[in-house]
């Protein structure tokens, strides 16, 4: 009996294996890109959603919504990192503070102007977080509008940091709920 010839693959078997390869990484790590950005948009829906509970607990007991100074660092300082927790102003009157380090800065505008002071209550409040997580120069909000008992919300309904509260998508135009604030912000551009 003789011996058997080994058989290894051929330069071509392994650079079809090669591209193979290549293509799979190509289509994957662009959407798992993707995934990690839109994950990162959770920390700004639930931490606007808890700044709502205490704004509407901090009314309840005071009478007034409370303004805030953006937190923890001013626009300009944003980028794709994470950045310590620091109370710029109100926050801590507020009762809330993130968990950890957040991506996004906060801050809370109410209305009317000049508010609060005494005999002029703040009616009605917009929370928004800003970010810009894909570090392109472009930030990205979030808001959540509380509108006044019969009125239509801050400067009619929109976020600060844009002037607009997407108007484009009819499922985040509703008030009293977290959204993008405008139609080219949101996980849309992920």
């Amino acid at each position: 009996m003789t011996p058997r010839a080994r058989r290894g693959f051929t330069l071509i078997e392994l650079m079809i294996v090669v591209a193979i390869v290549g293509i799979l990484a190509a289509i994957a790590v662009p959407n798992f890109l993707r995934f990690q950005l839109r994950s990162k948009v959770a920390e700004a829906k639930t931490n606007l959603h808890a700044i709502r509970v205490g704004e509407l607990s901090f009314v309840a007991t005071g009478g007034t919504f409370l303004p805030t100074v953006k937190s923890p660092v001013p626009d300009a300082g944003l980028g794709a990192v994470k950045h310590a927790w620091v109370d710029l102003g109100g926050f801590n009157a507020l009762g809330w503070a993130p968990e950890g380090e957040p991506f996004f800065n906060y801050h809370v505008v109410t209305e009317p102007a000049g508010c609060p002071s005494p005999g002029a209550p703040c009616t009605s409040f917009t929370a928004e977080a800003a970010s810009d997580l894909d570090a392109d120069g472009v930030l990205n909000y979030w808001g959540y509008v509380h509108p006044a008992v019969g009125g239509i919300g801050p400067n009619g309904v929109v976020c600060q940091g844009t002037g607009v509260y997407n108007t484009a998508q009819a499922a985040y135009d509703a008030l009293k709920q977290v959204g993008p604030c405008d139609v080219d912000m949101g996980s849309s551009i992920f």
